[in-house]
């Protein structure tokens, strides 16, 4: 056997040993050092069969796996049986090779102990890698590379056993992108994925290479930490919402994407992996209720609101299913007339077992649930279908249109202009009967497409109008680039105006501008008779609120535009009917709101005199 190449003769004895014909054929002594090798070994790892004589064969193994072949050894030798593992072999480039090692052990028929050992050495690189590929795929996330589902219960549940061993908290963030398919609708699922790797690849920029940073489901992620305070778990919480807020490039596009988070912890080795989850998921969802791009940690109170929002929920489908649902509307009075031209529609909810339930509550459950697009179809269409109905009993120049409100995910509907207009046409209506409402927030997560669609429509003669001025993220750009026709001061302007100086002066300033930009502006939420003459003093063109009516049946609406009333002013504690003309001259002012209003009206007819002067105008 010269320089330890294997003859034919020898090899033959490997017989049932042998793979294939590229499996590399050796014989080790009693110590484990190769005594002969076949030249097949170059190409399995690269030495020739001299450099491998007198070598020990656990030297060119992985660390990890010496022991496994030590095991093998000690039971080859104790059995005499054949033993089969897989080992990862050191090439000679440095890389690693899995090999499925085949060992016979030569037993000394003298003394018994074992001299030699026949190997035979397959490659099983291409299995191995199969197998791993598939275990990838059982435990990662196929698009973000991210843990799964599985791996972060398994992970989860580790941390938790830990507990026992040491003190400290496991902490648990449950994240859910804003508004993200709104995203997923304007830039496809492509654009949708593309966002989601980002996220993931900050998620893993942020975190400890210890954490686990896990895909939970389509837009929601999960990070799981092992940590000895909770202000830390609390601060990294806040890096990832102020990640998030950069944003994330998709083709030639910046998309913004940011980030509710649930954060709950516990320092109970018992406390239930679901649990957990479930604590941090209900944070989470207050952080959305709470404006979003924040996080809130979990507390009894949460729990209390989950359970409340379930039996809403509960309500809200019982109400769908049983007809509980109406539309009520509240009169849009134009302040120099005191004519309602405009009434604006309102989902009401009749709970079925505890008098009426809060809008505010039911409609975030109804979008929170999926309920809410449905909803919205049905709130139109039975407005548009009562508008025409009530038309032929109304007086020239009442309720011009019936006012409705889109969300962001309708506007960046492919046919959200042509079903506006086929329900329309259902009803017997054109474009100028109608108006859209939409917040600033809603623009700002829609697309260009979004904004051509609102074009469409305004140019059928649909009044296009932005709710809430004000509370969002205002800029002249917006107005100016915008197809508008009219504005509304959100309601926490108008409600100050009376005692707060600022207010004054930001209202007024709103009204300036909207005017010279040619958009009708309505003061939202007017209670009292002091904000009333202030907005009318300012030059603002409609008002709506409690202090004209609350919201009203379909037939409340036509018996209040017959009443020949504007408003129902709430003066001295007692109500009263105050006739169009009335409000138009000023009557049934208090001496205070008058005198208050007077010299407001005076003092902003100074700031525009000046303003003028200084523009030059």
């Amino acid at each position: 056997m010269p320089n330890g190449r294997m003859s034919d003769r020898a090899a033959g004895r490997f017989a049932d040993l042998i793979f294939s014909p590229a499996d590399a054929l050796a014989v080790t002594d009693d110590t484990g050092a190769f005594t002969s090798i076949s030249p097949t070994s170059m190409p399995l790892l690269g030495y020739a069969p001299e450099e491998l004589i007198g070598r020990l064969m656990t030297g060119l193994l992985h660390r990890d796996d010496r022991t496994i072949a030590g095991t093998a050894r000690r039971r080859m030798a104790r059995t005499g049986e054949i033993e089969n593992v897989s080992l990862r072999f050191r090439r000679k480039d440095g890389t690693y090779a899995w090999l499925e090692c085949r060992s016979r052990p030569i037993i000394n028929a003298t003394t018994g102990a074992m001299d030699q050992t026949q190997l035979a050495l397959h490659d099983i690189g291409d299995r191995i890698e199969a197998q791993q590929e598939m275990e990838r795929n059982a435990l990662t996330d196929t698009v973000t590379g991210l843990a799964n589902r599985t791996l972060l219960s398994d992970r989860l549940n580790q941390a938790l056993k830990r507990l026992k061993r040491n003190a400290g908290l496991v902490g648990v963030l449950m994240l859910d992108l804003d508004h993200f398919k709104v995203i997923n609708d304007t830039l496809g699922h492509h654009g949708g994925d593309a966002v989601l790797i980002s996220t993931a690849q900050r998620l893993l920029s942020v975190a400890r290479p210890e954490d686990t940073v896990a895909r939970f489901g389509g837009d929601e992620f999960v990070v799981v930490q092992s940590l000895a305070s909770f202000s830390d778990l609390s601060a990294c919480a806040d890096r990832i919402v102020a990640a998030l807020r950069e944003p994330h490039r998709v083709g030639d596009q910046e998309v913004v994407a940011t980030v509710s988070i649930g954060v709950a912890a516990t320092s109970r080795p018992d406390h239930l992996p679901d649990d957990l989850l479930r604590e941090a998921d209900l944070a989470m969802y207050r952080a959305k209720d709470r404006g979003r791009d924040r996080h809130e940690v979990y507390g009894e109170a949460l729990q209390a609101r989950a359970t409340q929002r379930l039996e809403t929920e509960r309500i809200l489908r019982h109400a769908m299913s049983a007809g509980r649902l109406s539309v009520r509307y509240q009169p849009i009075v134009d302040l120099s007339t005191g004519t309602a031209v405009q009434a604006e529609a309102l989902l009401r909810c009749s709970a079925i077992d505890r008098g009426k339930s809060m809008p505010e509550r039911y409609i975030s459950v109804a979008d929170e649930t999926g309920l809410l697009p449905v909803i919205d179809d049905w709130v139109r269409a039975t407005a548009f279908a009562q508008l025409a109905t009530l038309r032929p009993a109304l007086r020239e120049g009442d309720l011009k249109r019936v006012a409705v409100n889109v969300t962001a995910r309708e506007l960046v509907s492919v046919d959200f202009a042509s079903r506006f207009a086929s329900s329309l046409a259902t009803a017997g209506l054109e474009g100028k009967d109608l108006a859209i409402e939409v917040t600033e927030q809603v623009l700002l997560q829609t697309s260009n497409s979004a904004i051509r669609a609102l074009v469409q429509l305004r140019d059928t003669g649909v009044h296009i109008g932005l709710d809430d001025f004000g509370t969002g993220f205002s800029s002249l750009t917006h107005l100016q680039a915008l197809p508008l026709d009219f504005i509304k001061i959100d309601r926490s302007f108008v409600k100050r105006i009376a005692v707060d100086g600022r207010s004054r002066a930001i209202v007024a300033a709103i009204i300036d501008l909207a005017h010279a930009l040619d958009l009708t502006v309505v003061g939202e939420g007017i209670e009292t008779q002091a904000q009333l003459l202030l907005l009318r003093g300012f030059g603002c063109d409609l008002g709506q609120g409690h202090l004209f009516a609350r919201s009203l049946t379909a037939s409340g609406l036509v018996g209040f535009l017959d009443d020949g009333a504007a408003s129902h002013l709430v003066f001295g504690g007692e109500r009263r009917w105050i006739s169009r003309s009335d409000l138009a001259h000023g009557a049934g002012r208090t001496a205070d709101a008058d005198t208050c209003g007077a010299r407001l009206v005076g003092s902003h007819r100074n700031y525009s005199t000046t303003r003028s002067r200084r523009l030059g105008i």
